[in-house]
């Protein structure tokens, strides 16, 4: 490894913007203030290292994502190529700063390759390191961090991939020289840093959830359909951005003659319709009885090839790859051909391949039938039969002047099936500091932990400092909570341990199936009445420096299913993710059938109103409510004042596609004060929490009052929670208080500061 003197960085491009392929999925970041320090170290991943060689020239830079240390904001700058011509056969690595400062800033670095053996375990940078000056957007760190020929002999690279440590620590203008070792040594067993998940929980994806009540709510529906004696009403532009048969009836050179008529969709029943309305609003099937299932499948599949709805195709062939049996296989067989389904066709095949489902299956009339109406399809059949007896398989019995075989002599077919659950794993940590001081919380009373998000619901850990009931005032109680509104069961395994206790992730197996089902606002909970005795906890081990961590382990039980042991389906039929956001976004984006006019800045945007309504109830009663005939009828532009047009821009994607746009207009910290404005103006709860999720990461020495008085005006509870948790820290309340932002704040928000005086004279902190 070249351990040459660290050096500020060359001029270069950079690949990637701020987020490229290195950054690891969930990465480790964490501080802490001693003595006039801070310290911690951030993890870069480097996956797929020989394209990152390949692809980038020398001087091209990736970039970790931004993490924050000693309040400030860094980068790692990693060149697979070098970051000079003199560098090339050497890999460089440089930490940079990504912030405006109005001063230096001071900071020890020290890269190194993670070892197996120690893991994230290494010992803390020495302190004879030199200390390097940081301006605005500077980068310090090692142009040859390590041949790349000797990288890829080493036993760090495996997998393709390698992982880097930086440490950093950052001096502070208060920094305390010849501390004792004792001091330091306690200092760093303090609680790392909390990231953002500590502070605001994103949940899931709700556009098809509200998509779904647009449809059963058929509020601004346009067009009506009749199917076998039933009508439903549905809305023209979501079926035209879902299927191309659909847009060109409902939106093509014929809308106008038919605007008002009813469409009448002939040679289909009206429950497979109204399957197929749902798959388009929702992209996914409803609930159907077992019974019913195949058939229904059979059906849809029709539906799905006559309207172009290649996920729904797909969707029912893997679900009819499942229900091949010696009576359904001809039948299925048919469909596949006739509707060019190569999956369900090969699984098929696949099924006949064996001699006991061949000759069971002929005994039936359906495979009569097929042999008359498909005989390119028995010519195939016998070709591959052929291949198959030549073969080193099983030798297959002749196939011609066969009779009816009966039960007696026909041979037995073999097969298996396993019951699969659908499950969605994860864990939470909570650390309890201030034990001490809980213990004056009363029997009954409890202090929650964060919201975080597991199997696509919400759930808190509710933790009980007397016990829950007077029978466990001796103990410490611990509950898991349903922290949503649920129309049916959320059916969920867990543990709560200590987490010295949890080595590796437990299987969970041996646990209870619990029913949580929270249909008002009372809590709907499972735990540990007697979690501990306070008397035991005391004295072990789990205690230290008056605070102890638990680990809640979960697994959401979605439901179960049948399957071939043999996983048919999977080896033929691929069903890709759901492609309702990227429909929805071309809707958007190509302005069919739009319907409504805003002028926001100067620039005019169009949509959809029944998109909109579904999406925002400020949006609904603009469009839908008492003021809709007089101030937004069709014909008129709807004025958006004290707004961008890029923040509409991005606000109206968000309502389309559920996520914020892949590049920004303006800076991303920038975007997301505004986005957070216009999302808390149009009651977008779940981008407002994306704002403040992305906000908590840019939380700095320069930025932390103006975020503060943000999250006030706009009630982002996590956001102000995790300023708060940034103030806490002496060295950067003290770097703040001289600043304007800090005064304006002392004058404009008193009862904020108010706030964070009780805030910071509280001594424990327990709960987020």
């Amino acid at each position: 490894m070249g351990q040459c003197a660290m050096s500020p960085a060359r001029s270069g491009t950079t690949a990637g913007g701020g987020g490229g392929p290195p950054t690891p999925s969930s990465s480790r970041s964490a501080s802490t203030i001693v003595a006039g320090t801070a310290s911690g170290y951030h993890l870069l991943k480097i996956d797929d290292y020989s394209r990152t060689r390949d692809l980038f020239p020398t001087s091209t830079a990736l970039k970790s994502r931004a993490f924050t240390i000693g309040g400030h904001r860094w980068r790692i700058q990693y060149y697979p190529n070098g970051n000079t011509p003199n560098c090339g056969d050497y890999i460089s690595l440089f930490l940079h700063l990504d912030e405006e400062v109005t001063r230096e800033v001071y900071a020890l670095l020290q890269f190194r390759l993670l070892d197996d053996e120690l893991g994230d375990k290494l010992p803390p940078p020495p302190p004879s390191l030199d200390a390097n000056k940081f301006f605005s957007h500077a980068s310090w760190g090692l142009p040859k961090f390590i041949k790349k020929e000797e990288l890829e002999k080493s036993r760090h690279l495996k997998g393709n991939s390698f992982t880097v440590r930086c440490d950093v620590v950052v001096i502070t203008e208060f920094v305390a020289k010849d501390m004792p070792e004792a001091t330091a040594t306690a200092a760093r067993r303090r609680t790392p840093a909390k990231g953002t998940g500590s502070f605001v929980s994103v949940p899931p994806s709700d556009l098809h959830r509200h998509l779904g009540e647009l449809l059963l709510g058929e509020k601004g529906a346009d067009v009506v359909f009749k199917v076998g004696g039933k009508t439903f009403t549905a809305h023209r532009c979501v079926l035209a951005a879902r299927s191309p048969v659909f847009g060109a009836e409902l939106l093509g050179s014929m809308k106008e003659s038919r605007r008002k008529a009813v469409v009448r969709v002939d040679d289909m029943e009206a429950q497979v319709f109204k399957a197929l309305l749902r798959f388009a609003y929702t992209d996914s099937l409803p609930e159907m009885k077992e019974k019913d299932e195949g058939a229904m499948c059979q059906h849809l599949l029709v539906a799905a090839d006559r309207y172009a709805m290649e996920r729904l195709k797909l969707v029912c062939e893997e679900k009819l790859c499942e229900r091949i049996d010696v009576s359904s296989v001809a039948t299925i067989l048919a469909l596949a051909e006739q509707h060019h389904c190569d999956g369900l066709r090969n699984a098929c095949f696949d099924f006949l391949s064996s001699p006991e489902n061949l000759k069971a299956a002929m005994a039936g009339d359906g495979f009569e039938h097929l042999s008359r109406s498909c005989p390119s399809l028995m010519t195939e059949l016998v070709a591959m039969l052929a291949a198959a007896a030549t073969s080193d398989g099983p030798t297959l019995p002749p196939v011609m002047n066969h009779g009816a075989l009966s039960p007696t002599t026909a041979a037995a077919a073999v097969s298996a099936s396993a019951i699969v659950a659908n499950t969605s794993r994860g864990y939470h940590y909570l650390k309890i500091d201030g034990y001490s001081h809980t213990k004056a919380t009363p029997t009954g009373e409890a202090l929650f932990s964060c919201q975080f998000t597991i199997g696509g619901h919400r759930w808190r850990i509710c933790y009980y400092p007397n016990g829950n009931v007077l029978e466990a005032a001796d103990y410490i109680s611990m509950f898991l909570v349903l922290d949503e509104i649920v129309v049916r069961n959320v059916k969920a395994q867990f543990q709560i341990r200590f987490a010295g206790q949890v080595e590796k992730q437990p299987s969970l197996a041996w646990k209870t199936v619990r029913a949580f089902n929270k249909q008002t606002s009372s809590s709907s909970s499972w735990g540990y009445p007697k979690f501990i005795r306070r008397e035991d906890l005391e004295k072990s081990e789990y205690l230290r420096d008056d605070s102890f961590t638990i680990r809640c382990d979960i697994i959401v039980v979605d439901n179960y299913r049948a399957e071939d042991a043999s996983s048919a389906a999977a080896g033929f039929v691929s069903v890709p993710p759901s492609n309702l956001h990227s429909h929805l976004g071309d809707l958007l984006k190509n302005e069919k059938g739009t319907d409504v006019v805003f002028e926001v800045a100067g620039q005019r945007f169009t949509a959809h109103r029944c998109v909109l309504a579904t999406r925002s109830p400020v949006f609904n009663a603009e469009l839908f409510g008492m003021m809709m005939e007089s101030d937004t009828t069709t014909n008129d532009v709807i004025q958006i004042g004290d707004m961008a047009a890029p923040v509409f821009k991005a606000l109206l994607h968000f309502v389309y596609t559920d996520s914020l746009p892949e590049t920004m207009e303006e800076r991303e910290d920038t975007m997301c004060e505004h986005l957070l404005v216009a999302a808390d103006r149009y009651n977008l709860e779940r981008l407002k929490l994306i704002c403040e999720e992305r906000l908590c990461k840019y939380i700095g020495i320069g930025t932390v009052m103006d975020i503060l008085a943000l999250a006030d005006r706009h009630h982002c509870k996590g956001l102000k929670k995790a300023c708060f948790d940034f103030l806490r820290s002496p060295a950067n309340l003290s770097a703040v208080t001289g600043s304007e932002s800090f005064e304006h704040l002392s004058r404009s928000f008193p009862s904020l500061m108010k706030e964070l005086v009780d805030i910071l004279g509280t001594s424990h902190n327990y709960a987020c």
